[in-house]
C-alpha cells in the first residue's frame, strides 16, 4: 500500500500443492533412546491445482469533477415537516405579495470554498432576507438539487415561521446530486406566488437556451411571470456560470446579483436596484 499511487491494498493468498494438510495433528517427538517403530509415509492430500484468492483493489474515488455529480444526502433520514411551516389546514395565502426562496442544494453546492462551501453561504444569504421579511408577509422555500422540495405551503412572517424556516434551511434534504434548476422553478411555482428569489452557484448543467426555455414554460414570458431575483453565490471565475444566472434573469425580466465573500461577509455586487426580498 505504501508503494500504490492509489493506497488500495492487494491481497493474494497461495497454496503450495505441496503443502500438507496443516489440519493433522503433530505427533510429540520422541526422546533419541526411545526404538523407532516402523512407520508408514503418511498420504498426503491428492495434488490439486493452485488456488489463488485475489481481493480485487478498492475502487479510487472519482475525480472531484465527478464527485460533485453524486447525492451527497443520499444517506439523509427524511424528517417530518414542521407543523410551523406546513400547517394543517393549509392557509391560503396564494397572492402576489408571496415570496418563495429557491435553493441550490445540488452536489457542487457543497465543494469546499474558503474556509466553508458555497451552500454554507447561500443558507446565509437567504437566512438574511428571511429575518428582514416584514410580519405577514406570505413566504415560503424550495430546494433542489435532482429533484425539488417545498418547505410548505405559503404562510404568514413571524418571529415562529422566521425562526422555523431558518431552521428548514440548516437540514440536510435528499434531492439527489444533480442539478435541476427548472425542478426547482416548477416547484416554487406551484406555490402560487409573486415573486421569486432563486440562489444558486450557477453550476447548473444545463445549456442557456433550454434554461431560459424551461423558464418561459415555467413561469411564463417577461411581463407575465413572477418577478424574479437570481443571486449567483461567488460564480466561479473563467467559467459561463455567472453569465448563465444573469441570463435567465433577463430573459424573465429580473434582476441578477452576485454575491461573494471577502472573507469575513457576504459582498453584493451587480445592479443597484434593490432585489424583491431586500430590507
Amino acid at each position: 500500500a505504501s508503494s500504490s499511487a492509489s493506497g488500495s491494498t492487494t491481497l493474494v493468498l497461495l497454496r503450495s500443492v505441496d503443502t500438507p494438510d496443516l489440519h493433522q495433528p503433530i505427533l510429540p517427538s520422541r526422546p533419541a533412546s526411545a526404538p523407532v517403530a516402523a512407520q508408514t509415509t503418511p498420504t498426503l492430500p491428492a495434488p490439486k491445482p493452485l488456488v489463488v484468492a485475489t481481493k480485487l483493489a478498492a475502487t479510487a474515488p472519482p475525480p472531484a469533477s465527478l464527485a460533485l455529480e453524486m447525492n451527497p444526502n443520499a444517506n439523509v433520514r427524511d424528517l417530518p415537516p414542521d407543523p410551523l411551516l406546513s400547517p394543517d389546514p393549509a392557509p391560503h395565502l396564494n397572492d402576489q405579495s408571496g415570496i418563495v426562496f429557491i435553493l441550490d442544494i445540488s452536489g457542487s453546492m457543497y465543494e469546499p470554498f474558503s474556509g466553508t462551501t458555497r451552500l454554507a453561504l447561500a443558507r446565509q444569504a437567504i437566512a438574511t432576507r428571511i429575518r428582514a421579511l416584514k410580519d405577514g408577509t406570505p413566504f415560503a422555500l424550495t430546494v433542489y438539487g435532482e429533484t425539488a422540495q417545498n418547505s410548505g405551503p405559503l404562510i404568514a412572517a413571524s418571529d415562529a415561521t422566521r425562526d422555523a424556516a431558518i431552521r428548514f434551511l440548516s437540514r440536510e434534504i435528499d434531492c439527489g446530486g444533480g442539478t435541476d434548476l427548472p425542478a426547482g422553478l416548477e416547484s416554487a411555482s406551484q406555490l402560487g406566488t409573486g415573486s421569486l428569489v432563486v440562489v444558486s452557484d450557477g453550476d447548473l448543467n444545463i445549456a442557456q437556451y433550454v434554461l431560459k426555455a424551461e423558464a418561459a414554460r415555467i413561469l411564463g414570458p417577461k411581463g407575465h411571470c413572477p418577478a424574479l431575483t437570481v443571486i449567483g453565490i461567488y460564480p466561479r471565475p473563467n467559467t459561463e456560470d455567472g453569465r448563465l444566472l444573469e441570463s435567465l434573469a433577463d430573459e424573465q425580466g429580473g434582476t441578477y446579483r452576485a454575491e461573494r465573500f471577502d472573507g469575513t461577509e457576504l459582498v453584493t455586487t451587480g445592479p443597484v436596484k434593490p432585489d424583491i426580498a431586500a430590507p
